[in-house]
């Protein structure tokens, strides 16, 4: 999906308007009851593109990272349906931990000790997003993404092993969470995933050769209109008006041009919609090791996590 798409949906979602006034710029008018996230403006001028933005000293560029986008983020993940799950682990304890650690630690030269074990509260956010892929035919589909707090990673495992966890509703364990967590970085990191996920999928989707050909087709059928025009605008004896005529004439072909491959170029590409329909969070017991590696005399502490549902470590 589209920067420009989601911002604008988002800004509607929430009863803004949105106002387009040329490529890449709008002017959007934020509801009062969300203008304290926006320094208390109303009003804005967005730009979506940086040489537009630079033309427009007045707008707001938006880009990944910026002021709008994190704002327009926050009020998502607010409003968003949110669920809590406290996962149940039946045995919280590992077996031979410091061969374990050596193990995942192959790569590492140097003795290692483990100085400190105890269980923690990891996190992860789930998120579901709905994709609408719209062309020819509209088709629909649900994606989940999770997300390590502890390290505001996109988890593949844990999401091929959520059937295995047990959960409920309410706080089972008394264990500190582990370290500070942000939801919003982790809701940019699901978003980015989300987004490059479906554009592959579109550009798989699209048939490039049969695309080529059709813009091939119109792009020749229109250029033979514009030199038949063109020579009639270089006959003798015409008067200024008529070559006048003839000139309006070749601008309506060129913008029927454009749109018909604009037209082509949307049937065969299509747009994709994304919206955030709902959030999870798990807490989910974990044991952090604290350790120490000495190599060539020099010390150096780090913090490990194991996993017990996907029995696997994991660091910060």
């Amino acid at each position: 999906m589209q920067l420009q798409q989601f911002v604008t949906e988002t800004i509607e979602e929430l009863g803004g308007i949105v106002i387009p006034v040329e490529y890449a710029l709008c002017q959007v008018l934020i509801p009062k009851d969300y203008a304290s996230f926006f320094q208390n403006k109303t009003e804005l001028t967005l730009a979506f593109d940086f040489e537009v933005a630079q033309e427009n000293p007045n707008a707001e560029f938006v880009t990944f990272g910026s002021f709008i986008l994190e704002q327009l983020l926050t009020i998502v993940h607010q409003n968003a349906t949110c669920t809590l799950r406290f996962a149940e682990i039946e045995r919280l304890k590992l077996g031979n931990p410091l061969k374990k650690i050596t193990e995942f630690l192959a790569d590492r030269q140097g003795k290692i000790t483990i100085f400190e074990e105890q269980p923690v509260l990891g996190v992860w956010a789930v998120f579901g997003y709905n994709v609408t892929f719209v062309a020819d035919e509209r088709i629909e589909s649900v994606e989940q993404v999770w997300v390590n707090l502890q390290t505001n990673e996109i988890d593949l495992f844990m999401k091929q092993e959520q059937n295995r966890i047990v959960y409920k509703q309410t706080p089972l364990y008394t264990y500190p969470i582990s370290g500070s967590i942000d939801i919003l970085q982790a809701l940019n990191a699901a978003t980015k995933y989300v987004q490059s996920l479906v554009e592959k999928q579109k550009s798989e989707q699209s048939n490039r050769l049969i695309l080529e050909k059709d813009i091939e087709r119109i792009t020749n059928y229109y250029s033979e209109l514009l030199v038949e025009n063109e020579k009639r605008s270089n006959r003798k004896g015409l008067s200024e008006d008529k070559v006048k005529e003839i000139k309006t004439k070749s601008e309506a072909i060129k913008l029927e041009r454009d749109k018909q491959l604009q037209e082509i170029y949307n049937k065969y590409n299509g747009q994709i919609e994304l919206n955030l329909d709902n959030g999870i969070l798990y807490f989910i017991p974990i044991l952090e090791y604290k350790i120490e590696i000495v190599f060539r005399g020099e010390a150096k502490e780090q913090k490990l996590y194991y996993n017990p549902v996907t029995k696997s470590f994991f660091s910060r």
